[in-house]
């Protein structure tokens, strides 16, 4: 049984958390910016300006790295990245969490999430920000519903959840 752990982005562990004891439990999934507050073993970055300055840091060396195949080239073919393929094609809030939850599913099969936030909320005054939330909320549930073999944990939650995932 093979269990991973998802980091939102947002996260930041207490001071009393001892990240090699999560990374016993399975390996740390995430966004690129959770890297430096979680000690992310497996980091995405789905937008090719952040990922250029990465690379230039030698980001690759310090963690398994994701990066989009379409930017691979763009990116001057960087040794010691990972790719994923597929893309957004409509604005999204924190693609990266998005991305991290789908490749992480497709290789364990148990997934804890932490930092999440998933409770309902109301709508959002501004039309583009409501947009990019619901595209996030519909983005969990597909990256839910497409690995129904994956057993879906959220770490520390309220009870309620967001309709999209119940």
């Amino acid at each position: 049984m093979n269990i991973a752990w998802v980091v939102a982005d947002g996260t930041v562990l207490d001071h009393d958390v001892d990240v090699e004891q999560l990374k016993n439990i399975g390996s740390i999934w995430g966004g690129y910016k959770t890297w430096r507050s979680g000690g992310t073993d497996n980091a995405v970055c789905s937008d090719s300006g952040h990922a250029r300055d990465l690379l230039q840091r030698e980001f690759q060396k310090k963690c398994n790295f994701y990066v989009p195949e379409d930017a691979y080239i763009d990116l001057d073919r960087p040794q010691g990245v990972r790719l994923f393929g597929g893309k957004f094609t409509f604005e999204i809030d924190h693609p990266d969490e998005l991305i991290a939850m789908q490749l992480a599913a497709s290789q364990n099969d148990i997934i804890l999430l932490l930092g999440f936030d998933w409770t309902n909320k109301p709508k959002k005054a501004d039309r583009l920000e409501e947009h990019r939330a619901q595209n996030y909320r519909t983005g969990v549930a597909h990256a839910i519903k497409d690995n129904p073999e994956t057993q879906w944990v959220l770490v520390n939650h309220a009870e309620t959840l967001m309709d999209e995932v119940k």
